[in-house]
């Protein structure tokens, strides 16, 4: 069953579009597709994965209706995709510690926000995506704030080391692919910096 598929970790879920343009064996550069996301915002003195990361997950579940009536306008439900996106909310630069969180809305039926329904929570908002270039890089384990900074450093160093420019200002994005109960070594968790096309 689908259920059983996503405990022993394997991704079931749609995946927003893209095609891998080039591979190492550290890491992979993607060109996504333009795409929507809900993306809501939270505070946290502990990082991106500590304060308020459960309750920003479940207003974007309640969004499109996982385990509740879906608290958009249609009251639709909207099927969950991998992977849950985090980063900094560099929008929000003056709070210490803001963070957002994203869920990635099927590209099979949405290509734009305006297309998509509206969430009824106003902490939820719906954001159009441009086409990008993403360098990726995949590992397991527990999302913890220091394997995150790790591994992007990690990432920064392959790039720089293979002559891949980072676009300016690049902020490391963490995306996590399994629900919190799969076991960490299951997990499949990536890093993403945003690379020039």
């Amino acid at each position: 069953s689908r259920d059983m598929g996503s405990i022993i970790g394997k991704i079931t879920e749609e995946l927003p579009k893209h095609e891998v343009v080039g591979k190492t064996a550290a890491y992979e550069l993607r060109r996504y597709a333009p795409c929507v996301v809900a993306e809501t915002s939270f505070a946290s003195s502990k990082g991106m994965f500590g304060g308020d990361q459960g309750g920003s997950f479940m207003r974007l579940a309640k969004f499109i209706g996982v385990m509740a009536k879906p608290q958009n306008e249609q009251a639709e439900p909207i099927a969950m995709t991998a992977p849950v996106l985090m980063q900094r909310d560099d929008s929000r630069r003056g709070a210490d510690g803001a963070y957002k969180m994203a869920f990635f809305l099927p590209a099979s039926r949405f290509a734009k926000a305006a297309d998509a329904p509206k969430p009824t929570n106003p902490d939820v908002t719906l954001v159009d995506l441009p086409a990008r270039v993403v360098a990726a890089k995949t590992f397991s384990g527990n999302m913890r704030a220091g394997l995150i900074a790790e591994k992007e450093r990690e990432l920064r160093e392959e790039l720089e080391r293979d002559g891949v420019r980072l676009k300016p200002g690049a902020e490391v994005m963490a995306a996590g692919f399994n629900p919190p109960w799969t076991p960490s070594f299951l997990k499949t968790n990536e890093v993403m910096l945003e690379v020039e096309p």
